[in-house]
């Protein structure tokens, strides 16, 4: 059974894929704007990690979450 969010859109074909991984022995999530947040030392370090980054999204303003997009540029 697929689940959705209420900010979800419902196209006919939506597919989830685990949004942890493995890289040099250290553990990363991926967000919904598809950045990648770690590098944490296990992947249970990751799991709650994720319950944090959630109270941050909804908590910071459009500027911050910026930083978490696909094409965000640091500041120079």
């Amino acid at each position: 059974m697929i689940s959705f969010r209420k900010s979800d859109a419902r196209p006919a074909n939506q597919f989830r894929t685990d949004r942890f991984f493995k890289l040099h022995n250290y553990w990363f999530f991926a967000t919904r704007e598809g950045a990648s947040v770690g590098p944490f030392d296990s992947r249970d370090c990751a799991v709650k990690a994720v319950d944090d980054y959630i109270e941050f999204a909804q908590k910071a303003g459009k500027e911050a979450l910026r930083f978490f997009e696909l094409d965000a540029r640091y500041a120079s």
